[in-house]
């Protein structure tokens, strides 16, 4: 079987192929497998070829024809293909996507919404239509995917992890330090920033000391490299202009950081009276429960909390979080959360939400006002992510004096920089004088930022 040597060629190909049958379409079969609606995890490159691997036999024994389409869906075609063979063949990729919703979706007809069967003779120009449709929508990033894949970095290996932790040392990390606020609405949908995020993009420390090692490859070696790296962000906050910073942060730590010596010296870079809102990865927690346990005690008895990361909406459904000793819960904003299908056997995350409190919650990688309009539905208050940044500058650029010289992105950019990217603020007092929002969507309607308030 032959696979164009990119998704995006499939369109046209078909569409070729279905102009061809048209002008004999008696005996005529097509199926039409609608793969671009499955959760983005089950959307792999090697996925895709696997199910399109999954009718070689009706291309060796039926010459049919199979393809992959620019959205990534997948349609085969054939004459005098048997119909039970077919469905056979469509059945078993249904169960290589059993754990996803929408192998199983049905339309508001009660119809199969995943899997469309066409005879040509009496639909193909239906399916015609649907795939012109397809070729002219705008490419998504992952459709593309070409024969020529980029170079792959070396998995992590305990004889690399010396030269990377030396490169690692080495480095300047002050330049590279981030920073993102979290945005708490209150009854009256008005914004306040809770606090900010201070952190060091993994992956600009990897292109920096380790750009041809795979550094997530390992677990245990990534947990070595992410101790290594909380020693350099201790170092990184120390040299921090204070005067800028809220009265609240957050710093994603190890645990072992949190009960070793590095925390203490982390501690002595913060203005006195700083809330510290130790962040710790999901993996981190489950490995050491104990030490869990001991670094929320330690925190909260000097006035600080603990944060579990990275939750995603598949640990919702199979892990109750909610159970674990911590002061909040960071879940990361995902379609698959307002899915109303669910996956088999998992809790819904309206659910889980309400098992965890959504008083507790923080919902992060807030890229839309779909997002955002989401968690406030279900109870969440705390919120973070780009859609809030784009708010919190357009605020700040409503009352600055300044704003002329600059756009929308570039404040956004500079309000984000914790060092490297102020300096290039005309008027930067204004980059940390807006600390509240108004006017925030409401949860059936629209809103925006209607003024500044400053804190």
């Amino acid at each position: 079987m032959r696979l164009p040597s990119t998704f995006v060629h499939g369109d046209q190909s078909l569409l070729d192929c279905l102009e061809r049958f048209s002008r004999a379409p008696e005996g005529c079969r097509a199926v039409h497998i609608a793969l671009s609606d499955l959760r983005s995890r089950h959307r792999s490159w090697i996925r895709l070829r696997i199910a399109a691997s999954l009718f070689a036999p009706l291309v060796t024994g039926y010459a049919a024809e199979v393809f992959l389409l620019s959205n990534g869906d997948l349609v085969v075609v054939g004459r005098d293909l048997p119909a039970t063979l077919l469905e056979t063949h469509v059945e078993r990729l249904r169960a290589l996507f059993q754990g996803d919703p929408a192998s199983r979706a049905v339309d508001a007809d009660g119809r199969d919404a995943f899997v469309t069967y066409h005879a040509l003779e009496a639909s193909g120009g239906e399916l015609a239509r649907r795939v012109e449709a397809i070729r002219r929508a705008p490419a998504d990033s992952w459709r593309t995917v070409r024969r020529t894949q980029d170079k792959v970095p070396q998995p992590m290996v305990p004889r690399l992890m010396k030269s990377v932790g030396a490169a690692l040392a080495a480095i300047e990390p002050h330049p590279l330090v981030r920073r993102q606020a979290v945005i708490r609405i209150d009854v009256a949908r008005h914004g306040h920033v809770a606090f900010e995020e201070v952190f060091v993009s993994i992956g600009e420390v990897r292109r920096l000391c380790a750009p041809d090692v795979d550094i997530t490859a390992n677990r245990w070696l990534f947990q070595e490299f992410c101790r290594l790296l909380d020693q350099q962000m201790a170092r990184a906050l120390g040299r921090l202009d204070r005067t800028t910073l809220p009265g609240a942060l957050a710093v994603n730590l190890n645990l072992e950081t949190v009960t070793g010596p590095v925390f203490e010296d982390l501690s002595r870079g913060l203005r006195p009276g700083t809330r510290l809102l130790v962040e710790v990865q999901m993996v981190d927690a489950f490995a050491n429960l104990a030490r869990l346990r001991e670094a929320a005690a330690l925190l909260r008895a000097r006035g600080h909390a603990l944060v579990l990361d990275g939750v995603d909406a598949r640990a919702l459904g199979l892990v109750d979080v909610g159970r674990l000793d911590v002061d909040h819960v960071k879940v990361l904003w995902d379609a698959d959360l307002a899915d109303t299908r669910g996956a088999a056997g998992a809790i819904s995350p309206a659910a889980a939400i309400e098992a965890i409190g959504a008083d507790r919650l923080i919902l992060a990688r807030v890229d839309s006002e779909a997002a955002l309009r989401w968690g406030m539905a279900h109870g969440v208050r705390s919120f973070q992510g780009f859609f809030l940044d784009r708010m919190l500058g357009a605020t700040t650029m409503v009352g600055c004096p300044k704003q002329a010289l600059c756009t929308l992105a570039q404040c956004v950019e500079r309000r984000r920089a914790a060092v490297s990217g102020r300096a290039a603020c005309p008027h930067p007092p204004r980059l940390h004088a807006v600390t509240r929002l108004s006017g925030m969507p409401t949860r059936r309607g629209r809103g925006t930022a209607k003024g500044p308030a400053h804190g």
